[in-house]
């Protein structure tokens, strides 16, 4: 019976689960010029992460900010939560008081967009939106945003999409490799590691950051072996993890 009752719990909370990454609001969105991915959270809460920078008011969120926070169901199809507000000025200093805010995903399975209503931190006002669209105690207004797609994912068997790698089957006569990485589409990389490993000696490689992609340089001078392995990790803003290994060998050994 215990075990019973373990079963059925388990397939309750996997259910749950199911049912958090399928709600309507998960997706990326377009939002003031930029994107906001939203995605579920383990304790049933949901979080817009910032995957193109979006400037809203007088600041810009960057990529990989929290910017909306315990995003959390209502009864009555809606939702609530907290909105990021930074400080006015030219720092740009995130506030600390997070503003209320309230969701809801309007029109039918064609054309889906999301109503986003604010209200300023430290307000206490939490807007609302009514299944019809219209919205109340909103103090700072609300803006539409339009679906762009789903959440990505990341296919573990095509990498070289995103990491350009040379060929390990001839031998390097170059002092330098360079590896080029490129950012997958609305879930661009947080943290990028390469390393090059000749025996017992590590080298990490140099990593230069561009709008949407990124350079790996990495020293060939002075290794103890002519073979040497290059791996690539990298994770991405919505915690997607990229890793690559290839072996090499110099031509000449300097």
């Amino acid at each position: 019976m215990a075990a019973l009752i373990a079963g059925v719990a388990a397939l309750c909370m996997l259910g749950a689960a199911s049912a958090r990454a399928t709600a309507p609001i998960v997706g990326v969105w377009s939002f003031s010029g930029g994107k906001v991915a939203i995605q579920a959270e383990a304790d049933g809460t949901f979080t817009g992460k910032v995957v193109s920078p979006t400037k809203f008011a007088e600041c810009t969120h960057p990529v990989g900010e929290d910017m909306w926070t315990k995003i959390t169901a209502q009864a009555d199809g809606s939702y609530w939560g907290a909105h990021q507000w930074f400080f006015a000025g030219t720092e740009c200093t995130p506030n600390p008081v997070p503003g209320p805010t309230a969701w809801r995903v309007l029109g039918n399975s064609k054309s889906r967009f999301l109503r986003v209503c604010f209200s300023d931190p430290g307000s206490n006002a939490q807007p609302t939106i009514a299944a019809d669209g219209s919205s109340a105690n909103a103090t700072f207004g609300c803006v539409d945003s339009a679906l762009i797609s789903s959440l990505p994912k990341l296919p573990p068997t095509k990498l070289s999409r995103y990491v350009h790698m040379p060929r390990g089957k001839s031998c390097l006569g170059s002092r330098k490799l360079r590896i080029h990485l490129r950012d997958p589409d609305n879930d661009p990389f947080a943290q990028i590691e390469v390393t090059l490993r000749s025996g017992k000696f590590r080298r990490e490689a140099r990593v230069k950051r561009h709008r949407h992609s990124a350079i790996a340089v990495v020293s060939l001078m002075n290794l103890p072996k002519a073979t040497f392995t290059i791996r690539v990790k990298a994770t991405t803003v919505l915690g997607h993890h990229v890793s690559l290994r290839r072996g090499y060998h110099l031509c000449r050994h300097r």
